[in-house]
């Protein structure tokens, strides 16, 4: 609370904060910082923030409530411009705009292209099964020379130990390791569960096949037009997916790459608009 009294702005970083599919625990606390904010007329400020529909009926009402009293919402896919304004928030207050990931300046190593490495992240979500998954990660395994386990948070690590004891051939990179990028922008192929994970693989040119838990995952693959999305958990189309990617590799590469220059400079450009507006406050 002394935080908020002694600022001039209030500004909300990126993510999908807003949701109650797990709890509503967390929404009603980032709903309760705005309130302070605006209780101690504070301008607020979002960033980056995906939408997606709620469970529960108050808990739109309370949205639409606060978000018509903050000064601007910037969102990061076209699903949640047009969610926000199905749910009665003023069309002035919202920006489309992208991810803030778009901002890393990441090296591009360089990639050994004779040494072919799959890329994977799972997350925990509802009822993901992986014993349904294990053929099809034994006839990838069988493709790739080596197999990398990309944890983007502490829960992902238990997906890696559920898989090693079944293939001997994968390895377990954790964000903390100084060299995640590398290992990441080794990787020929992604399969991700993480929206980041996607947001990383068009950054650095890594074709990949999404796993939509959630509707940002799929809103982030529909604005770039990226077709590879494997939805309710169908591991059966990953095996196609793989193949056709593999068949036009060069292509899919390049066209993420330039994808990734775009939204880079997209993210680059509003954030600069952001900054020019809380410097004349």
């Amino acid at each position: 609370m002394k935080g908020i009294r002694w600022t001039d702005v209030v500004i909300g970083g990126g993510g999908g904060i807003f949701q109650d599919k797990t709890s509503s625990k967390s929404f009603y606390y980032y709903l309760f910082i705005i309130f302070l904010s605006l209780l101690f007329k504070k301008k607020v400020y979002l960033i980056g923030q995906s939408f997606s529909p709620l469970k529960k009926r108050i808990n739109g009402f309370l949205l639409r409530f606060f978000l018509n009293n903050v000064e601007k919402i910037y969102v990061r896919d076209t699903f949640s411009k047009s969610y926000l304004e199905k749910l009665g928030v003023k069309s002035e207050k919202i920006i489309l705009s992208t991810d803030l990931a778009f901002l890393l300046d990441i090296p591009f190593p360089s990639r050994e292209e004779d040494k072919k490495i799959l890329g994977i992240n799972l997350r925990k979500w509802g009822n993901l099964n992986l014993e349904n998954l294990n053929s099809t990660l034994e006839t990838l395994i069988s493709k790739y020379d080596s197999f990398y386990f990309f944890s983007f948070q502490q829960e992902d690590s238990q997906f890696y130990e559920f898989l090693k004891d079944k293939f001997k051939k994968i390895d377990l990179i954790e964000p903390q390791d100084p060299n995640f990028y590398d290992y990441y922008s080794s990787c020929r192929l992604f399969i991700g569960m993480r929206l980041h994970s996607c947001i990383l693989s068009v950054l650095l040119g890594i074709p990949f096949i999404a796993i939509s838990y959630d509707e940002k995952v799929e809103a982030f693959c529909h604005d770039i037009r990226w077709e590879f999305i494997v939805k309710d958990f169908s591991w059966d189309k990953i095996l196609c997916y793989v193949n056709e990617i593999e068949e036009n590799y060069k292509d899919y590469k390049d066209y993420l790459l330039s994808k990734g220059k775009i939204l880079k400079e997209k993210a680059k450009e509003d954030i600069a608009n952001f900054e020019e507006v809380l410097c004349r406050l």
